[in-house]
């Protein structure tokens, strides 16, 4: 049985799933991500949950053909270089492809966790079928990646798909990548927490909605029983990507669209207003033909699509 392993390095945990060639997960590894050790104590929990999966599955290690590993971004997926993950700075600089292949003996790839969640996606939910798919990430803040004709889209450096930066109003405020009135200032869930605190405080409208610990959820909760407001900033929000996904639809010329991450889980009252706009202002030819869906794996997106790279990786 073909076995390789798809590891999912987050600024919290790190998860690790035994894959076979089917994309049936056969065994699971979870452990914290040991920031408060450093970048060699983070290193060396990927290595435990790779080696825990591996047991998990009833395999000792030599026997996986590879590994996955998604990791934030920005890194150099060429070479396996993390370089500035906001929630990861100990590992800025870290060569962790090396690194583990030292420590695991085993050849491993490393990869942008939201390329790596589109191409599970695009292997075996959202996108099956699809050669020309897009996966939006909203969450603290917007990433994305980009699968066409069945490959990860890296660009000349791999940082292709930055979609959460591209600009969606030229006076907007400043992000910090450096520019103004990014996507994601507008469409994450941390952006649609700052604006409804913004409105809150200088609009004073009448709403269930306070100040004090404020998530999207309970935006959510508000909307859902009615909270005029509350429904205001999610219309807002989904236009807002909707203006952002006409742009990416126009450049990339994919077909299908999945939107993942914890603010798509509020649905319809995403989905909406982003597919309204996305219909209004869209490209006649070509927006007939493009599907916004939600995506289906879940947190197993990442795992699976690394592994999947691991395996396509070894074979060259």
């Amino acid at each position: 049985m073909s076995l390789t392993i798809g590891i999912d390095l987050g600024g919290t945990n790190t998860r690790a799933g035994l894959v076979t060639a089917s994309g049936e997960i056969v065994g699971r590894a979870r452990r914290p991500t040991r920031l408060h050790l450093g970048a060699e104590g983070v290193v060396e929990g990927i290595v435990e949950c790779a080696r825990a999966a591996a047991r998990d599955g009833g395999i000792s290690l030599s026997e996986v053909q590879g590994v996955g590993v998604g990791a934030p971004g920005p890194l150099d997926p060429f070479e396996g270089v993390i370089i500035s993950p906001e929630n990861l700075q100990c590992m800025h600089g870290v060569r962790l492809k090396d690194r583990l292949e030292a420590l695991l003996g085993l050849g491993v790839v490393v990869d942008n966790d939201a390329n790596l969640a589109a191409y599970g996606e695009q292997w075996l939910g959202a996108g099956r079928g699809v050669e020309h798919f897009l996966c939006v990430t909203l969450g603290t803040g917007v990433g994305g990646g980009w699968i066409s004709e069945g490959k990860v889209m890296h660009g000349f450096n791999g940082n292709a798909a930055e979609v959460g930066h591209i600009t969606v109003d030229h006076n907007g405020p400043r992000c910090p990548c450096g520019n103004f009135g990014c996507l994601e200032m507008y469409a994450s869930a941390t952006a649609m927490v700052r604006r409804t605190l913004e409105r809150l405080e200088g609009e004073k409208p009448e709403t269930s909605l306070k100040a004090e610990d404020l998530t999207t959820q309970v935006i959510f909760q508000a909307a859902e029983v009615g909270d005029d407001f509350a429904m205001q900033m999610f219309e807002e929000t989904g236009f807002f990507l909707g203006v952002g996904l006409v742009s990416l639809v126009n450049v990339l010329n994919v077909d299908r669209v999945a939107l993942t991450g914890g603010l798509a889980q509020a649905g319809d009252w995403i989905f909406d207003p982003a597919m309204r706009t996305f219909w209004d202002r869209g490209t006649v030819g070509v927006k007939e033909y493009v599907q916004i869906v939600s995506a289906e794996l879940g947190d197993d997106a990442g795992i699976l699509g690394a592994a999947r790279h691991a395996k396509v990786k070894s074979k060259k």
